[in-house]
């Protein structure tokens, strides 16, 4: 195309005698000549036709080194925000709980547990803000010690956060005990204000593939995070005196030592379940990633009778 531009850039027009003494000389070279750049023209538009697709293809598409590297999809800045949120939404919720024993329990005053030298922490589990009224749910197994004893030297210390993020330590007393479905609940005296309990959700309406998450105490790690999706349901395992608890929730979210009794929540931070076990590779105490939470619309039926009665309704007759 440049080539016929350049042929009709002239200078100013001949004189007409010149021109026709000129035309006379050169009129059969000039003719071939006007021959051979029409040939030529239509080859180089047939070529630029044939080579358009590709031009267009390789202006057009973003290199594959920028299609990887540089692009980011905003639906997952707006997934990883959202459980950043949900995390920080519900932590408060969830309380630290220590299993220890004294040597002399007339030393030991109703909130100052940790402060004896001779206490002895003997395990730790989780628990979450039942009311305002200070109850605190979580597994039977994890206040096992404190339900059978009898000399007054076990003791359970929960931990919990205020509005600022700093740790209030308290004795917790234990309100209410149900071992056939591994759940129990403490009582804390701590002000109002700081209390901030779990909003609850629905067992019933699960469904295996939705994502969950589990905020606990795992190894003594205090409020730590761990995602999954509901992998089945309506399991059976076994409670702490073996008898089985039906329609429990399986989830692949972590749960080891020290999140038991911690909530399994949903996706807009309700609780679904409480967890509670772990299959663990044998000779270790691993998870094997099949983890087991008791459902919440058990823990919603028998929590009240808990907290007024001490134990649920079919072992009070």
């Amino acid at each position: 195309m440049v080539v016929l531009n350049t042929c009709h850039s002239y200078g100013s027009p001949p004189s007409a005698v010149s021109t026709i003494s000129r035309s006379a000389i050169v009129s059969p070279i000039a003719s071939r000549l006007f021959l051979i750049l029409v040939s030529f023209r239509k080859r180089v538009t047939a070529l630029n036709l044939a080579l358009l697709p590709s031009l267009f293809t390789l202006t057009c598409l973003p290199s594959p080194s920028k299609a990887n590297t540089d692009y980011q999809s905003p639906q997952d800045d707006d997934e990883e925000e959202r459980v950043v949120r949900l995390f920080q939404e519900t932590t408060r919720s969830v309380v630290s709980i220590k299993d220890i024993e004294v040597p002399n329990p007339k030393t030991v005053s109703q909130s100052s547990t940790s402060e004896v030298a001779e206490a002895i922490e003997e395990g730790t589990g989780s628990g979450f803000v039942w009311d305002k009224l200070g109850h605190i749910v979580t597994n039977y197994h994890v206040v096992a010690k404190l339900a059978s004893d009898t000399t007054g030297r076990q003791k359970c210390e929960v931990s919990l956060l205020d509005t600022d993020g700093n740790a209030i330590v308290k004795d917790g007393k234990l309100v209410g005990i149900d071992a056939a479905h591994d759940l129990a609940v403490l009582k804390v005296d701590v002000p109002e204000k700081y209390l901030k309990p779990v909003m609850l959700g629905s067992s019933q309406s699960l469904r295996v593939g939705q994502s969950c998450f589990a905020i606990g105490n795992p190894y003594g790690y205090d409020h730590t995070l761990t995602t999954g999706v509901v992998s089945g349901l309506g399991r059976e395992i076994p409670s702490p005196i073996g008898r089985p608890i039906q329609g429990a929730i399986q989830t692949d979210a972590a749960i080891n030592g020290g999140n038991s009794g911690g909530p399994l929540i949903d996706s807009f931070g309700h609780v679904i379940g409480v967890n509670t076990a772990t299959f663990t590779r044998k000779g270790s105490k691993i998870s094997s990633g099949v983890n087991f939470a008791i459902p919440v619309d058990l823990v919603r039926q028998n929590v009240p009778y808990l907290i007024v009665y001490g134990t649920v309704v079919s072992n009070r007759y």
